[in-house]
């Protein structure tokens, strides 16, 4: 049994729980291409630092989802984003767990 649940297993249940509602849902690219020649990954200029690692849309309310595990922390530039959807009435739920999500779903709709 794994004690820590990592932040891939969180976005997962979350996904599902999209899914169960009916919600449309997805993960957002938040990091470069992988180069197959250079085994690496590239960085790309136009990936906007801080953006969510899930989008939605939910009975037609669009919004954002950052999941972290029960010890991550948000960087500089998520919180930035955060700031940015909030000062724009966009839903941005920091999840670190899909209770957060279930609970945060019902206070927008």
């Amino acid at each position: 049994m794994r004690l820590k649940m990592l932040e891939k297993d969180i976005q997962r249940q979350i996904l599902e729980y999209f899914r169960f509602i009916g919600a449309v849902a997805g993960k957002t690219k938040t990091q470069g291409t992988f180069d197959m020649k250079r085994r690496c990954f590239r960085s790309d200029p136009y990936i906007f630092s801080g953006f969510p690692d899930l989008a939605f849309f939910y009975k037609n309310r669009f919004g954002f989802v950052e999941v972290k595990s029960k010890t991550g922390k948000q960087s500089e530039e998520q919180k930035y984003f955060e700031k940015l959807c909030n000062s724009s009435n966009i839903p941005y739920i920091l999840a670190r767990c899909v209770e957060d999500v279930e609970e945060a779903i019902r206070h927008y709709s």
